[in-house]
């Protein structure tokens, strides 16, 4: 079975021995806690140099286009009924293609074709995005594992921003345990720290309360109830955009090396994810914090109390819009990258049955926008999207949702910094809404990769691929910071360090001794941040020592 085989333009390699790191702290890591199989996916040198070649007069730019006119998609469209713009500028199409398909087969015999043909080689990117794994999510990995997923097929595993790094020769009935297992394991750490976030609210809204309870305790000289009250909103807002950064803002920098590498293969893919809402601490309608808040609030007869009254209604305010992620979702750049990489994306959201008992806060939903987002991008690559915890049957009927788009091509002539971007596509069809790629996301080019981990004997050893190099007077060097983290079985952090590394080539070979670890099995995450392209590339796995 091939997984994902990525090969990079290699320079020579250089050894680094890393440090024992005698004072490190754990590190706060985004939570949006992932996997990722990857094993290497397919990066032909020839495709750049050649690119490269061509960007001296044009460059060829390839388009997308779903066309869907009361839910349904518009067919047998021809090249005439299209026009497209780069930067105000009509274009001539030069290429045209329908593509039809579903990820069960074809959706019907191919027209003149009197042989039997070979089945297309396909990708998977599959994405749980879920932190409270169950029985329904692993029937849907079985399913997938023994139903959907072929000898020829290629996959890619992310959950909650990390990769899984999948050894090599893994049988299938290997993968889906360590997938599982790592959903599981996921789910104690995220379990953690949404608590965490709980725990902090609850201690935050205990001083509050002492402060301005029914027989208050005394407070330093100059310090009035409105600074109370506003500190805990100061608070609550901190507390909750750090979770909202952690869980959920996609972190565009990994999404867009992971496509870098899926773009160049050859094969029908396919992202298929599943999605919980998630659930935040929010403070109870008619609780015993809230009530006490707003009895203050109400009381105040003095018109310097009553000022600071109406400042205390705006933090409140401030705070419900806070809870709009739409905002800090990269919408737009997220649906092209897919787009652009020729994906079509699956969405399955589920519910969480995650409850809390508390008497001053809930569990609630929140980021609506932020999954809408999400729809807005399966509704543009022709994907299937559901709300549904039955994860099975959504997984089946995703496997047997037709995608039926256009590729139109065109040459581009304008000047290199504005090539592919402000594409728009217009359709003589009345009453329809077009779906289509706006920009070009330069995923063309060779991105940061983690390669090669290898643990035993109390040493963990990994390399950096392809880290971007800036020429300097002397020679050309880059700057990648990296992040190890080891979990131990109780799903707590036993070892982590970060480091800012100058490097010489575009590979380079990093040791670090973890002698003093007990013996056992860790779960290591390794993050690594290309600081001159801006670039990440995380791989997670278990270990033992």
């Amino acid at each position: 079975m091939l997984i994902c085989v990525i090969i990079f333009v290699r320079g020579s390699e250089v050894e680094r021995s890393w440090p024992d790191n005698k004072t490190s702290q754990p590190s706060i890591f985004k939570l949006s806690v992932c996997l990722g199989a990857f094993f290497s996916l397919a990066f032909s040198t020839h495709y750049v140099q050649q690119a490269q070649r061509e960007e001296v007069t044009v460059t060829a730019v390839e388009v997308p286009v779903r066309v869907l006119r009361n839910n349904d998609f518009v067919r047998g469209l021809a090249r005439d009924d299209f026009e497209v713009y780069e930067n105000g500028v009509k274009q001539v199409i030069s290429g045209f293609e329908i593509i039809s398909r579903k990820i069960s087969g074809p959706v019907e015999p191919a027209p003149l074709v009197s042989f039997p043909q070979q089945p297309k080689p396909r990708l998977f990117l599959l994405i749980f995005d879920i932190f409270d794994y169950n029985d329904a999510v692993g029937e849907a990995i079985d399913y997938f594992f023994n139903r959907i997923f072929g000898q020829n097929d290629q996959i890619v595993i992310l959950t909650e921003g990390r990769l899984l790094n999948i050894e090599p020769g893994r049988q299938l009935d290997d993968l889906k345990v360590q997938l599982k297992e790592t959903l599981k394991r996921y789910k104690v750490i995220s379990t953690q720290n949404t608590y965490r976030a709980y725990i902090e609210l609850e201690e935050e809204c205990d001083r509050l309360l002492l402060m301005i309870g029914k027989e208050p305790v005394p407070t330093p000289a100059g310090e009035n109830w409105d600074q109370h009250v506003t500190r805990f909103y100061d608070n609550y807002e901190r507390i909750w955009k750090t979770y909202r950064q952690q869980f959920l803002v996609p972190d565009l920098e990994l999404y867009q090396a992971i496509l870098k590498r899926i773009k160049p293969i050859k094969a029908d893919k396919w992202a298929i994810c599943f999605q919980q809402r998630e659930l935040f601490p929010e403070i109870k309608s008619f609780g015993r914090l809230e009530q006490r808040i707003n009895t203050i609030l109400a009381g105040q007869a003095d018109p310097g109390d009553q000022t600071r009254a109406g400042l205390i209604k705006v933090k409140q305010q401030q705070l419900q819009q806070s809870f709009a992620t739409s905002k800090n979702f990269p919408s737009d750049r997220l649906k092209n990258l897919f787009l652009e990489a020729g994906i079509t994306f699956h969405l399955i959201l589920m519910k969480s049955p995650k409850a809390l008992l508390s008497e001053d806060f809930e569990l609630r939903e929140v980021a609506e926008e932020y999954e809408e987002c999400f729809r807005d991008i399966s509704r543009s690559t022709g994907g299937y999207l559901v709300f549904s915890n039955k994860a099975l049957d959504a997984l089946q009927a995703a496997a047997e949702k037709e995608d039926y788009h256009y590729v139109l091509a065109y040459q581009s002539r304008a000047p290199l910094e504005s090539r592919g971007k402000n594409i728009e596509v217009k359709v003589r069809v009345e009453g329809a809404r077009v779906y289509s790629l706006k920009d070009l996301q330069q995923l063309d080019q060779p991105a940061i990769t983690i390669a090669d981990v290898q643990a035993g004997a109390g040493l963990l050893k990994f390399s950096l691929k392809n880290c971007t190099m800036v020429k300097t007077e002397k020679d050309a060097r880059g700057l990648t910071e990296v992040q190890v983290t080891l979990f131990d079985d109780r799903s707590e952090i036993a070892f982590s360090d970060s480091r800012v590394m100058d490097v010489v080539k575009q590979e380079v070979r990093i040791v670090l001794n973890l002698g003093k670890l007990k013996p056992g099995v860790y779960f290591l995450i390794i993050d690594a941040l290309d600081k001159n392209a801006n670039e990440k590339d995380v791989v997670s796995r278990m270990i033992e020592l």
